[in-house]
Parts: structure tokens; C-alpha cells; sequence
């Protein structure tokens, strides 16, 4: 299911067992000889979400095999179409033509960026096993584009929503998606939606002043943002 195991010459270590007595769940893993987080722990939050499925579909219900399935990749794709698509929220779509184009530019920065954008929406339709098949995946995107590309802004904002919306231990770092949304805001043209994430991420960390001064900057570039001037009230 992860991706991982034996076979063609491969091995698979295992790290330890998840026991199901009724209704009482654990997981007991086996003794590591290192002491850094073992990947059974940093994906058990994940594997819990999944459980109720694997058990019989008690969770969030798995969308139909051809929901989202994507169109055929026109002959005119370009990183715009890409755009207009996740635009129209036809994110299997953006994510097949950023595919199809990267295919034959593998080292363009922003088409890896975009096509994190496009997994990442896709991971969030409730569906745990989206979020398992695609979650990962944005993030491999953004970190690719920034290798590419260390000022890439769409990369940047993208790890940055990764790493303040993820649990800790899987991706989630509050200082580190300050600093994404701060280099986010660094272009020519920066976006509201920056400064705004910024906001949300200064005011998990406690950071009143800088967090008002985000959402304010924010209204700044678009007078008419409702979230951000709820945030506001809400700091008041």
C-alpha cells in the first residue's frame, strides 16, 4: 500500500505490528537500535485516519474508480492551461497536462510547482487514501521545484501551506512556513493569499502584532478578502 516491500532482489524490514483486538487499536513496534522517529510512528497518524476503511468502510466513503479521472492531455498544454485548469478546480486534469509537460521539460521549476498544486487539492477531498497517494507526492513537487529554483515563489507557497497545515512529525514546521510564505511574497507581484497564510501561520505561533500586520497587508493588495478580514476581527 506504501509503496514499500520485497521482491526483485528488495527487502522489507519490519518495524512492528498493529494489533486489532475488537475495538482496541495499537501498534507495538519492534526495538530500534536508533534513536531518531521511526517512519511506523511519523505515519501513524495516517495509518489511524485509514483504519476505518481497511476495516470495512466505516470512514469517509472512496470515491468512484472514475471520479476526477483526467481528459485526454490536449496538443496545445501549456503551463497557462495548467493554471486555467487548477483554476476551474479540474485538478485531475492540471495534474495530467503538468505530467504530460514535465514529460518532456523534467527540470521546469513552476510545472513542478503547479503539479504540487494540483496533487495537493486532490489530497484534501476526504478520502484518506488521496491523502496517502497524493499528500506525499505535492511535497516531493515543492521541494523539487526549490532545488530547481530556491526563489520559486508558487514552491515556496506551496511547501509553506504543507508545513503549516501538517501534523508534526509528517511536514509540519510552523517556523518553516514562515519563512516559505515570506520568500513567497518576495516576487515582482506578490499575492494576498500569501500574506494571508503568513498571517495564519504567526498566529499559531502566538505572534499577534506580526500576524495582524500579514492579514493587514493582505487586505492591502485585495480590500475585498473575507477571510482575511474575519482573521482581523478575530485578533481584536
Amino acid at each position: 500500500m506504501m509503496a514499500y516491500g520485497g521482491g526483485m532482489g528488495g527487502k522489507a524490514s519490519p518495524q512492528g505490528v498493529l494489533v486489532i483486538e475488537g475495538d482496541d487499536v495499537r501498534v507495538e513496534l519492534f526495538p530500534e537500535e536508533e534513536k531518531k522517529t521511526s517512519f511506523i510512528m511519523q505515519m501513524l497518524p495516517v495509518f489511524l485516519k485509514m483504519l476505518p476503511e481497511m476495516m470495512g468502510g466505516m470512514g469517509p466513503k472512496a470515491a468512484p474508480k472514475d471520479a476526477g479521472k483526467p481528459a485526454d492531455v490536449p496538443k496545445d498544454a501549456s503551463l497557462d492551461g495548467v493554471k486555467k485548469l487548477f483554476e476551474e478546480k479540474k485538478y485531475a486534469d492540471a495534474l495530467a497536462m503538468a505530467e504530460a509537460l514535465l514529460a518532456k521539460d523534467a527540470d521546469n521549476a513552476d510545472l513542478h510547482a503547479w503539479k504540487g498544486h494540483a496533487m495537493g487539492s486532490l489530497a484534501g477531498s476526504g478520502n484518506p487514501a488521496d491523502m496517502m497517494k497524493y499528500g506525499l507526492g505535492a511535497m516531493q513537487e515543492y521541494e523539487t521545484a526549490l532545488k530547481l529554483d530556491p526563489k520559486n515563489i508558487d514552491g515556496h507557497f506551496g511547501r509553506g501551506m504543507v508545513r503549516l497545515n501538517a501534523p508534526p512529525g509528517f511536514g509540519g514546521d510552523l517556523a518553516g512556513a514562515v519563512e516559505d510564505f515570506e520568500a513567497s511574497t518576495k516576487g515582482k507581484n506578490p499575492f494576498p493569499e500569501a500574506y494571508f497564510q503568513m498571517g495564519e501561520a504567526y498566529k499559531k505561533q502566538g505572534a499577534t502584532a506580526k500576524a495582524n500586520a500579514a492579514y493587514q497587508q493582505a487586505l492591502n493588495l485585495k480590500p475585498d478578502y473575507p477571510e482575511a478580514k474575519k482573521a482581523l476581527a478575530d485578533l481584536k
